[in-house]
């Protein structure tokens, strides 16, 4: 297991990067995104963060913008955010980036007949852009109340090049323990990377590890049946000590001594 973490899209990223470096952690999942990492602001840091990155040894993998509407049921807009999906996936090679994740989106009502050719129509397009760059790109489950498992598996099943980010905290919102374990097991083998946070169940809180209702003791070991690669521990609070306290916890949890 690899422990990461993300970078507020909203401070500044060299600082982030340097934190996560001195704090030991094997990666940082570098967030592509306004107000303070867009493509054009990394290229501008560019030397800065490679120098942050070679010198500390830091993996890198990024995150897109999740309110990227690639599956927009308007062309020209759904042009302008595969434009936007290959400008961060072109910075993030050259910075290293060995995966990339990008995120689905509910359409509106009139057009979620055809909500899966659209995503598959775009993914498409992605995937052309990905493979240029030499990254792995990988779709991210969403609360599966709003894009349920049926979707990601035809998606999956129609673009074998494609991996799947687990993020688990998504998956829960709404959800039983059985129910998650149900979504994850077809698609154990397709999993690439990993998110983990808490929350109460309900809500994308993105809580510290142990501070929401996720039965951690459960799945933990669920999880470690398939899985043993990178985690992102996507914990959001202004405090850094909530993220250090989360990979603690996650270390424990994952060697069975909690």
């Amino acid at each position: 297991m690899k422990l990461g973490a993300m970078n507020s899209p909203g401070r500044e990223v060299v600082e982030q990067l340097n934190f996560f470096a001195r704090e030991g952690f094997d990666f940082a999942e570098l967030a592509i995104e306004a107000p303070e990492a867009t493509p054009e602001l990394l290229r501008r840091k560019k030397e800065e963060l490679r120098d942050v990155i070679e010198s500390h040894s830091l993996e890198l993998v990024a995150h897109l913008p999740w309110y990227f509407e690639i599956a927009h049921p308007y062309a020209r807009v759904r042009d302008a955010y595969l434009q936007e999906v290959g400008s961060a996936l072109e910075v993030a090679a050259t910075l290293d980036a060995k995966l990339a994740c990008l995120h689905l989106h509910r359409l509106p009502k009139f057009f979620r007949d055809r909500a899966l050719e659209l995503h598959i129509q775009a993914l498409r397009r992605a995937l052309e852009c990905a493979e240029d760059t030499g990254i792995k790109l990988c779709i991210e489950n969403s609360d599966l109340r709003t894009l349920p498992a049926e979707h990601i598996a035809a998606i999956l099943e129609e673009l074998p090049e494609l991996g799947l980010v687990l993020d688990v905290g998504h998956a829960h919102i709404g959800l039983t323990l059985d129910e998650v374990l149900g979504f994850v097991r077809p698609f154990r083998k397709r999993v690439e990377h990993m998110h983990i946070h808490d929350n109460n169940l309900n809500e994308d809180l993105h809580l510290p590890v142990g501070a929401g209702s996720i039965e951690w003791e459960r799945l933990i070991p669920e999880l470690k049946r398939f899985y043993d690669g990178r985690i992102t521990l996507e914990v959001h609070s202004r405090y850094p000590d909530y993220l250090l306290l989360s990979r603690e916890m996650l270390i424990k949890l994952w060697e069975k001594r909690v």
